[in-house]
């Protein structure tokens, strides 16, 4: 009987140590954190649509040239001093584009169209006299108004980017729509009768545009900021109507040349920006975050 009690004894001493000893090689295994994804990366890559407003102040040297036929020409009166229009106002519109991202590079294309209300007015200074062939002294006096009340562009972009914020140069091509209002009078002497006659056109010219901006993400969102400057450069109108026969006992057209025009636009505008591809999330540079 003893020994059995001792044999049990023994065996409990055994269990007792095993287990023990299986205790404490569970605590040195190292325990894993659980998998933690790494942060969502920010991608320009995608379509964008949006709006912006700004303002714009432009310049365009005209040249005025009035034919007066025969029998009281032939002859040509021109503006005594260069007349410059300076239409400037408001506008506003909106864009839409889409971006490649590449490393920090980005790539891009947008198209935009604006609203716009740049005015100008200017007159010949005081009355312009001149002498037909025939010897005869003419009094004129003329008056231009002009409307930038449009204009569209079509751009490439390229720009460097650090995360949420993208540094760019853009350019392509320009349109403009041009409204304008020619005013001429004249006397055929001076102190004689004073005769006035007027016309209005508009127009639509195409061009080149440059400029650059800077674009930032707004918050964790899909929404984007920007601040932009572009030069809009497009031919110039040329406009010509025909005078009554009461200003010079004969018709008399009058041409209005505008070199070109010239036009400095400064605009702020938001982007909303779509995911493209499928990844999603903004991961490996596809979709949005």
């Amino acid at each position: 009987m003893k020994k059995l009690v001792l044999v049990g004894r023994g065996l409990t001493v055994l269990l007792g140590t095993a287990l023990l000893g299986g205790v404490a090689s569970a605590a040195d295994i190292p325990v894993k954190a659980p998998y933690r994804p790494p942060p969502p990366v920010w991608s320009w890559t995608g379509f964008y649509i949006g709006a912006n407003g700004g303002y714009g102040v432009a310049n365009d040297d005209v040249t005025q040239t009035l034919f007066v036929p025969p029998p009281a020409g032939p002859t040509t009166f021109f503006s005594p001093l260069p007349s410059t229009l300076a239409p400037k106002g408001g506008f506003g519109g909106g864009q839409i584009g889409f971006n490649w991202q590449t490393g920090a590079v980005v790539w891009g294309v947008e198209g935009d169209y604006q609203g716009a209300s740049q005015t100008s007015t200017t007159v010949c200074g005081g009355f312009c006299v001149g002498t037909t062939a025939a010897g005869m002294t003419t009094v004129i006096n003329t008056s231009i108004y002009q409307k930038v009340k449009s204009f569209a562009t079509v751009r490439a972009r390229v720009g460097w980017a650090n995360d949420g914020a993208l540094i760019y140069v853009t350019g392509g091509g320009a349109w403009m729509g041009i409204d304008e209002t020619d005013t001429f009078g004249a006397a055929a002497t001076p102190g004689g009768p004073f005769f006035a006659q007027g016309a209005s056109f508009s127009n639509t010219r195409s061009g080149y545009s440059v400029g650059a901006g800077i674009e930032m993400r707004l918050w964790l969102s899909n929404w984007t900021a920007k601040i932009e400057y572009l030069h809009l450069d497009v031919s110039g109108t040329t406009n010509t109507f025909a005078l009554s026969p009461a200003v010079f006992g004969v018709a008399a057209p009058l041409t209005t040349n505008s070199g070109r025009i010239r036009d400095d636009i400064f605009r702020v505008g938001v982007n909303y920006k779509f995911g493209w591809g499928g990844y999603g999330a903004g991961y490996g540079g596809y979709g949005a975050y």
